[in-house]
């Protein structure tokens, strides 16, 4: 039997509910219900009282969630996991949680105030919270630690596929704004011989130490403090940068990739892996991270390729070779022109 197919305001209506389902699962991340519920089923009144939350709003919550396959209730009135609802255990190996928290937190108050950067060009963020956004995360600690939590998760999985990447005659790679340093962990790992180096704020580089160490890389990884719009470290073979040049408008994307240029060695390679946005209209998740460069940033953008080109042309690069990834994002190769 062929499934009924949804009328185009079912489509929609469901698109404009999106935002409920959002904040109810950020308010059961923030509570840290998924964690009471790791050693078994609990009521409503049992969570409450250890969430610090009303009862019976809570239950009216978790019912919500419940209905969309996070959190199930039993024929007691008492919640427990369900696959979904694991994923926002603190701490597990695909844990969701950081993501819950910036999306349902920061996130959704930026696309609250979407209108005001479609209608004056500048970000939301500086609107809303008085600051760039960099210097918000300084400012505010708890935000700053949720955010590069979930930055590293959302890493995580694309490391691998860059540490298949051809790497050979490489010695040293260099990750240009590599935060925490999963990235060039994985790649470390996956090539005994290869030497890193990782550049970026110390606010996030503080955290290097404990991710290379467990990866059993920290004697071939140098930490390096510094802003990658001044300057990065030099003689490196590979240069790798993920998720910079989409957050820069295009004078400090230029800058920062010719501050890559002077610093490469002869015959190395630079390496982007960003969203490659496409022509037509087919979903992508470069489209929706687009409109978060609109609102979150000082004119960064996803590009195409020919812009990419341009970006690259303008700081003595030249692209070289495209590869897709199954993440949607792609690796962008550029070398000295």
């Amino acid at each position: 039997m062929d499934t009924p197919q949804m009328s185009p305001g079912s489509i929609l209506s469901q698109m404009l509910l999106g935002n409920r389902v959002q904040q109810a699962i950020y308010v059961a991340a923030k509570l840290g219900i998924a964690d009471l519920l790791k050693d078994g089923p609990k009521g409503s009144e049992e969570l409450a009282q250890a969430a610090g939350a009303h009862a019976e709003s809570l239950y009216r919550l978790l019912r919500v969630l419940a209905s969309f396959g996070v959190f199930s209730e039993d024929e007691q009135g008492r919640f427990e996991l369900t696959p979904l609802a694991s994923l926002l255990r603190k701490g597990t190996r695909n844990s969701k949680r950081a993501f819950a928290l910036w999306s349902g937190g920061v996130s959704y108050q930026l696309f609250g105030a979407l209108e005001y950067s479609v209608l004056t060009g500048e970000p939301a963020f500086d609107h809303l919270f008085g600051s760039e956004f960099f210097e918000y995360l300084a400012q505010n600690p708890d935000v700053g630690i949720v955010f590069d939590e979930f930055m590293s998760r959302q890493t995580a999985p694309i490391g691998p596929v860059v540490a298949a990447y051809d790497f050979s005659g490489v010695n040293t790679v260099v990750d240009v704004g590599g935060g925490r340093g999963e990235l060039l962990a994985a790649i470390l790992s996956a090539h005994p011989t290869l030497r890193g180096v990782l550049i970026d704020h110390s606010r996030v580089i503080q955290g290097a130490k404990s991710v290379l160490e467990a990866a059993n890389v920290a004697d071939r990884c140098e930490t390096v403090c510094g802003d990658i719009l001044e300057s990065v470290p030099c003689n490196g073979d590979t240069y790798i940068l993920k998720n910079i040049t989409h957050g820069l408008n295009d004078d400090d994307a230029i800058r920062v990739l010719r501050n890559c240029y002077r610093a490469m060695n002869d015959g190395a390679k630079l390496l982007l892996i960003e969203f490659l946005m496409p022509l037509g209209n087919d979903p992508f998740p470069g489209k929706l991270m687009d409109l978060l460069m609109l609102v979150g940033s000082h004119g960064g953008r996803e590009r195409t390729e020919a812009e990419f080109r341009t970006l690259f042309a303008a700081a003595g690069l030249r692209l070289t070779n495209i590869l897709t990834t199954k993440y949607a994002y792609s690796l962008i190769e550029a070398r000295a022109a």
